[in-house]
């Protein structure tokens, strides 16, 4: 971040930075609530924040945390909507594959929706396709406390993504 940090800090009060950073962990609005209470006057960049962020969430009940999962984009649509091309080499992220990966993994989405009960949460853009579905064929069949440390990193990362990007 630029700038002085003290003039980050000064523009925030609760609400302004519960409405800013709720979504960072999505439908994480008391999340934000606590990590502003917790941070006492410690929030003066992206660092501090996503810091106090990730905290509340490492900190917060199982059953809050599987309510956040709930609120993630399930990435079904992503895939009906991307190019299909002819050629593996081809695919990359999630706007282009091949027809058997888009069906493959729209129907490894949905056993995976089935077994965990939520969707499953990715950092699309660190993974290309064929990345995607090898990863996704291996958590769809890891026990559930492994996935759920898989996909709270995924969720960290994601969060810290979102943290750093409304300071650019």
């Amino acid at each position: 971040m630029q700038g002085n940090p003290a003039a980050t800090e000064a523009r925030f009060d609760k609400a302004s930075f519960v409405e800013k950073f709720a979504s960072c962990f999505r439908g994480g609005a008391a999340l934000a609530g606590r990590a502003y209470d917790q941070a006492s006057g410690q929030l003066v960049d992206s660092q501090a924040i996503f810091a106090a962020l990730r905290q509340q969430f490492r900190a917060t009940s199982e059953a809050e945390k599987f309510e956040l999962l709930k609120h993630y984009t399930p990435l079904d649509p992503a895939i009906r909507s991307a190019e299909i091309v002819t050629d593996e080499t081809r695919s990359e992220r999630l706007s282009r594959m091949t027809a058997y990966q888009q069906g493959r993994l729209i129907e490894l989405l949905a056993a995976y929706r089935q077994k965990f009960g939520f969707d499953a949460i990715f950092v699309v853009r660190a993974y290309t396709t064929a990345e995607l579905l090898a990863s996704l064929e291996v958590r769809v069949v890891g026990d559930h406390q492994a996935e759920l440390a898989i996909t709270y990193s995924e969720v960290e990362r994601l969060a810290q993504i979102l943290v750093e990007a409304q300071f650019n």
